[in-house]
C-alpha cells in the first residue's frame, strides 16, 4: 500500500478514536479510542498532518465539484454547439441567395449563387451600367422625337397689342413651314394648267409657222395629225420632267392644314378671340404631317425620282383634332367642369395669378395600356401623347413593305391599319401624275403616332399645359427650388464663354 492509502487510513482511525468518548492519546499525542472528542487535541493533530488533511479534504470535495462544472460544461458546449449550426445554416442560405434582374430587351432572370463582396461590387456596376443605359436610350429617344423642335416657329401668347393679327400670322407661318418642307422634299404636283396651256400654244405656233400656214384651221389633214402627235409627246414630255424633279407628288392642300385663320377664334365673355391653344395645335400638327412625309421621302431616298421610287403620290394626310380632356389639377385630380358662361379652359391666364406648379413627370412610372381602344395599347398617359394619322398615297405594289418600314423607322410611329386596292396608272397620266413602268395600288395606312411630353409640354401654353397635368419637367431635371438665386448664386465667370 502507498504512502497515501496509508495515511488515508490511519487518519480514518484517528477520527474514528476522537469519536468515542473516554478515549486517551497513544504514544504519538493523537487521541485514543474510548475518550470525549477533543476539539483542541484534533486541532492540534490536524495541525502536526497538515499533508493528510489536505488529501482528505480533497477526495471529499472534488467528486461533487467536478459533477457540477461537467454538467455546466456540457450545457455550454450544447449552447455553443447549436449557435454554429445555426451559423453554418445561415452561411448553407447564403449561398442559395437568389438575385433576380433584367437586361434591356430580355425577359427577367434569377441568378443564384454566394454573395461576396465580389459578388456586390459586380452588381453595383451593373446596376449602374444599365441605369446609364436607360438614361442615354431616353435622351436618344427624346433627341430622336424632338428632331430640333426647341421652339414654335410662331408664338401664340395673345395680348392686347396682337389680339387682332396673331391668328392670320400664326395661320400665314403654318403654310409658310409647309410649303417650305415640301420645296425641301422635293414634293409636288404635276406642271400647272396655266403653264401647260402656255407651253402648248407655243408649240403649236411653232408647228403652224414652220408649216407656213396662217392658222391652225389651214392646216390639212396630215398636218393636222402631226400637230395633234406633237402636241400630245409635248405634255407628255412636260409631265415626265416634272416627275424627274420630284420625290413624290403631293399638296399641302390636302394635308389637314388650317383653311383659314377663323379656325382659331373661340367665343368667350368678352367676345370672340384667337384661342392659344388652337394655335398650338396648328403647329403641332405640321410637326405630325412632317414626320409622315420625312419618313415617306425617307422611303424614296434611294431612287432618283417618282418613276422609280417606291411612293408615287399622298392623296391625304388626315390628322384629326385631339379630343379635349378634362383639366387637370396639380395633385393630378382632374378639375370640375368650369361654371356657365366661364372662359374655355384654354383661355388667357389672369394677369397676376402665378401659373401653377406640376408635378415633375416620372420617368420610371408605369406604361399603362388598353388593347380595347387601340391595337398596340398605347393611350395617352403622363409621359406621352398619341395622336392618330391617316394616310392615303399611291404606292408601287411590290415595294409596299418599303413604306412601312420607313414610317416605321421615323419618330415614334406604328402602322396599326392597312388597307390597298388597285390604282389606275393610265387615268393619272392623263391628269398629269407619271408613275412609272411598276403597277401601283392605292393604300390607306392607318398610323400611331407618339409624342413626348417632355419636351412638347414646355412649348405649350399655359392654359393647354393646365389641360394636360404637366410643364414639361421630369424627375431627371434638377428642382428649381434648389437651384442657388439671387445672394446665393455663385458669382459668374468672365472667362467663360457666353451661351
Amino acid at each position: 500500500m502507498s504512502s497515501l492509502a496509508e495515511s488515508i487510513a490511519n487518519f480514518r482511525e484517528k477520527l474514528q478514536g476522537l469519536g468515542k468518548r473516554g478515549s486517551s492519546g497513544g504514544d504519538d499525542g493523537a487521541p485514543t479510542a474510548g475518550g470525549k472528542f477533543d476539539a483542541k487535541v484534533a486541532l492540534a493533530w490536524a495541525k502536526a498532518n497538515p499533508v493528510t488533511v489536505a488529501c482528505v479534504a480533497v477526495i471529499l470535495v472534488v467528486p461533487p465539484t467536478a459533477w457540477w462544472f461537467a454538467s455546466d460544461l456540457r450545457a455550454q458546449r450544447a449552447a455553443a454547439a447549436e449557435a454554429r449550426a445555426k451559423e453554418w445554416g445561415a452561411l448553407e442560405a447564403i449561398e442559395r441567395v437568389s438575385v433576380e434582374y433584367t437586361l434591356p430587351g430580355e425577359a427577367p432572370r434569377q441568378e443564384t449563387g454566394v454573395v461576396s463582396t465580389a459578388t456586390i461590387t459586380a452588381y453595383e456596376s451593373l446596376s449602374k451600367a444599365l441605369r446609364d443605359d436607360a438614361r442615354r436610350a431616353y435622351r436618344r429617344a427624346h433627341e430622336s422625337n424632338q428632331a430640333g423642335r426647341t421652339a414654335l416657329f410662331h408664338p401664340v401668347t395673345v395680348t392686347a397689342q396682337n389680339v387682332n393679327l396673331i391668328a392670320e400670322d400664326v395661320f400665314d407661318a403654318v403654310w409658310a413651314k409647309a410649303n417650305e418642307g415640301a420645296r425641301e422634299m422635293r414634293i409636288g404636283m404635276p406642271p400647272a394648267d396655266e403653264r401647260l396651256i402656255d407651253e402648248l400654244q407655243r408649240k403649236q405656233d411653232s408647228f403652224i409657222a414652220l408649216e407656213r400656214k396662217l392658222d391652225r384651221k389651214s392646216l390639212d389633214a396630215d398636218q393636222a395629225e402631226r400637230l395633234k402627235r406633237a402636241l400630245a409627246d409635248t405634255r407628255l414630255q412636260m409631265y415626265a420632267d416634272r416627275a424627274q424633279s420630284l420625290s413624290f407628288y403631293g399638296s399641302p392642300e390636302d394635308w389637314s392644314l388650317p383653311a383659314s385663320a377663323s379656325e382659331a377664334m373661340e367665343t368667350t365673355k368678352e367676345g370672340q378671340r384667337p384661342s392659344e391653344a388652337r394655335m398650338f395645335g396648328w403647329q403641332w400638327r405640321w410637326w405630325i404631317i412632317e414626320d409622315v412625309l420625312r419618313a415617306l421621302a425617307d422611303a424614296n431616298s434611294r431612287d432618283r425620282d417618282v418613276l422609280g421610287a417606291p411612293v408615287k403620290r399622298v392623296l391625304a394626310i388626315i390628322v384629326p383634332e385631339e379630343a379635349a380632356p378634362k383639366p387637370v389639377a396639380p395633385t393630378g385630380e382632374e378639375l370640375p367642369p368650369p361654371e356657365e358662361g366661364a372662359p374655355p379652359a384654354d383661355g388667357m391666364p389672369v394677369e397676376g395669378v402665378p401659373a401653377p406648379a406640376f408635378p415633375p413627370i416620372d420617368l420610371k412610372a408605369p406604361v399603362p395600356y388598353d388593347f380595347n381602344r387601340t391595337l398596340t395599347g398605347r393611350v395617352s398617359n403622363s409621359l406621352y401623347d398619341v395622336r392618330p394619322v391617316t394616310i392615303r398615297l399611291v404606292v408601287a405594289t411590290t415595294r409596299l413593305p418599303e413604306v412601312m418600314d420607313a414610317i416605321a423607322r421615323r419618330g415614334f410611329m406604328t402602322v396599326t391599319n392597312v388597307r390597298v386596292r388597285p390604282a389606275d396608272a393610265f387615268e393619272a397620266a392623263d391628269a398629269g401624275f407619271i408613275y412609272g413602268a411598276e403597277p401601283v395600288s392605292e393604300v390607306e395606312l392607318q398610323v400611331e403616332t407618339v409624342w413626348l411630353r417632355s419636351w412638347l409640354a414646355r412649348l405649350m401654353p399655359p392654359a393647354m399645359q393646365k389641360v394636360k397635368g404637366t410643364d414639361g419637367r421630369t424627375s431627371d431635371d434638377a428642382d428649381p427650388a434648389a437651384e442657388p438665386t439671387g445672394d446665393d448664386a455663385p458669382e459668374a465667370n468672365e472667362d467663360a464663354p457666353s451661351a
